[in-house]
């Protein structure tokens, strides 16, 4: 009896090995593209976790984890994840909203007073704005606020070495309302800080530090255990790295310069956040799932529909450096359909990556979200691109 039983359970074994091999081989052309990366040297290691229904189908690491190691990358590997940092404040701040704790169209200046006098620059002249920044404006890009490398030429000298010697998001949030904004808030869409002074606007709605909110509102409900502004001591980096005529190495301007947006001491809810492709899986599926994972439920099934609609209108300006028309909700980025073999899929993907080279989609229709990971500065847009087609190929081809 007991060898009819062990029998019976290893044929169960092998049925269920088969079905998560055919699973995995189904996504093959992912897993082939990514090796392509690390064979033709354009990434050192990279990683991506694929779910549809809920489950893992794809989940796998490939090259090694720094260009000075021959050691394998896993997929535990802690990585910064930069503006994919973006979507967690943002989902954040909707909590506040739906418990009548703060308005998305209230004045910035009701929780930041500093934000009451900002000025817009014009003409090589300083003026008022002529109305104050929004909540919804930070939320979308468009309150006028830029990064160094965003701003017009004429104001990067504004924008650079600002956070050399800052330490708190309150003193961020003060120096951020300072800086010339490129256009009135509300009548363009430029990619820039907005969603740090939204870190801000948390710790003082809620009474918290940002990371403590974040802790304990959606990290640990969602089991995000590796995520946080600092990884543990004993968490070995995948290093920034820079492709050169030498080849891939680690970008040791990115270590030794001064603080600045992309290398933060303070809590950036635009791009501070380090996490694992699991981690961030995790938070996808909650978005997917329309505010809800295991039980644990971070946002209300409305709210999420309400942040993965185009907030972007038709008439605003947008920054000249973009060349396409600009889709975006609150949060999230809103991308088109792609070709595949079968026709066209992934339409109004919710979406947005990170500077060394992260990217993620959701895609409701097809209950599916990917995540990609790879430390490589500065952000590939090729590779953005490559990820999302192959993803939505392979899954047109199961």
């Amino acid at each position: 009896m007991k060898h009819i039983q062990s029998k019976t359970y290893f044929t169960l074994f092998i049925t269920l090995l088969a079905v998560t091999s055919q699973l995995f081989a189904d996504l093959k052309p992912l897993e082939d593209w990514m090796n392509s990366l690390v064979d033709e040297g354009k990434v050192v290691g990279c990683m991506a976790e694929v779910t549809q229904g809920g489950e893992t189908i794809f989940l796998e690491a490939i090259g090694n984890r720094s260009p000075e190691s021959e050691e394998d990358l896993t997929t535990e590997q802690v990585i910064r994840i930069y503006s994919m940092s973006k979507a967690i404040t943002s989902a954040a701040i909707m909590q506040l909203v739906e418990q009548g704790k703060l308005g998305i169209d209230d004045p910035v200046s009701m929780y930041i007073p500093s934000f009451a006098t900002v000025q817009v620059y014009e003409d090589g002249e300083l003026r008022p704005a002529n109305k104050e920044i929004t909540i919804r404006e930070l939320l979308t890009h468009t309150s006028g606020i830029a990064y160094d490398f965003s701003a017009p030429d004429e104001l990067k000298s504004y924008y650079t070495d600002k956070f050399v010697d800052v330490t708190s998001l309150e003193d961020a949030a003060n120096i951020i309302a300072t800086l010339p904004l490129v256009d009135d808030p509300g009548d363009i869409y430029i990619y820039g800080l907005s969603i740090d002074v939204l870190g801000r606007v948390i710790e003082v709605v809620a009474g918290l530090s940002f990371e403590v909110y974040l802790q304990a509102n959606i990290f640990e409900p969602l089991g995000m255990r590796k995520t946080g502004f600092t990884p543990a001591s004993d968490v070995v980096q995948m290093p920034i790295v820079n492709r050169t005529e030498k080849g891939l190495q680690i970008d040791t301007v990115h270590y030794e310069s001064q603080r600045d947006a992309l290398n933060p001491s303070f809590q950036s809810g635009g791009g501070g956040l380090w996490s694992t492709i699991g981690d961030y899986t995790r938070f996808c599926q909650a978005m997917e799932q329309y505010g809800v994972l295991d039980h644990k439920r971070i946002l209300n099934h409305e709210t999420v529909l309400f942040m993965t609609q185009n907030h972007i209108s038709p008439g605003l300006n947008v920054d000249k450096n973009i060349q396409q028309r600009t889709y975006f909700g609150l949060g999230f980025g809103l991308s088109p359909a792609v070709l595949t073999s079968k026709g066209m899929k992934g339409a109004w993907r919710w979406t947005w990556g990170g500077a060394a080279s992260t990217y993620f989609f959701i895609d409701p229709a097809q209950d599916v979200t990917a995540v990609f990971a790879t430390q490589l500065f500065p952000f590939d847009f090729a590779l953005n691109h490559e990820f999302h087609q192959v993803v939505l190929e392979s899954l047109a081809q199961q």
